[in-house]
C-alpha cells in the first residue's frame, strides 16, 4: 500500500511539474516586415480600405478558355480517390464550373457583408467586418474574431454571422465580428519574404 501511494505522489508531482512548466512557456512575437523589398524609412500605412470583391467578363472569358483547353488524363481503372482526384469525376466538376455555375450571384452573395483591407507588416489582410443593425436596450455588444484555418476561407462564417448579429430576443448576447483572410488566402496577400509561420501570421 505504501509503495502505491508513493507512486501515485511521483506521478502527481512529475504531471504538476509539466504542467505549471508548460504554463510558463510564451511564444516569442514581434514585428516583421512580409512586403517586398525594405520596410519604408517612415511611417507604415495603415489606412483602412472598403473593398468590393468583383470578377469582370475578361476575367471569365480567360477561365472559361483555360477550362476548354484542359486535356483529361484518365484514371486508373478502380481507383476512385485513391491515387488523387478522380479525372472522371473531374470532368463533371469542370462542367459544371464552365457551363452551370453562377459567378455573378456568387460574387453578389459574398459582398452582401461590408468587407475591407489594411496593410500590415507590408502585405495587404482582407477582412469583414459585421457590426449589429440593431442591439436590443441593456445588452452589451461584445467584439468577436473569427479566424479560419487551413484550408478554408472567410465563407465558411456565412451561415453564422446572422445568429452572431440579429439577436431574436432581448436576452440574446450580441456580437460585432471581424472575419479575416489570412495571409495567402482568399483576398489577403501572400508574405513576399521567407520564414513565415503560424506564429508570425497569428502576429499578423
Amino acid at each position: 500500500m505504501f509503495t502505491e501511494v508513493l507512486v501515485a505522489i511521483v506521478i502527481g508531482g512529475v504531471i504538476y511539474f509539466l504542467v505549471q512548466k508548460s504554463r510558463s512557456k510564451v511564444l516569442k512575437t514581434e514585428d516583421g516586415w512580409w512586403g517586398v523589398g525594405a520596410p519604408p524609412d517612415g511611417e507604415e500605412d495603415i489606412s483602412v480600405r472598403p473593398f468590393k470583391i468583383s470578377t469582370s467578363d475578361e476575367e471569365l472569358e480567360d477561365l472559361y478558355r483555360r477550362i476548354d483547353q484542359t486535356r483529361p488524363v484518365a484514371s486508373l481503372e478502380d481507383s476512385q480517390f485513391h491515387y488523387g482526384f478522380n479525372s472522371q469525376y473531374l470532368q463533371k466538376v469542370v462542367s459544371y464550373w464552365r457551363n452551370d455555375f453562377d459567378w455573378r450571384k456568387q460574387v453578389d452573395k459574398l459582398n452582401q457583408y461590408p468587407h475591407f483591407k489594411t496593410n500590415i507588416e507590408g502585405i495587404d489582410v482582407h477582412y469583414m467586418h459585421i457590426k449589429p443593425q440593431r442591439v436590443p436596450q441593456g445588452s452589451a455588444v461584445i467584439p468577436l474574431i473569427m479566424v479560419h484555418g487551413w484550408p478554408g476561407s472567410f465563407y465558411e462564417f456565412f451561415g453564422i454571422i446572422p445568429l452572431l448579429t440579429e439577436p431574436s430576443d432581448p436576452g440574446d448576447c450580441v456580437f460585432e465580428v471581424v472575419c479575416p483572410s489570412i495571409p495567402g488566402y482568399g483576398f489577403s496577400e501572400a508574405p513576399h519574404k521567407k520564414g513565415r509561420s503560424g506564429t508570425s501570421g497569428a502576429q499578423i
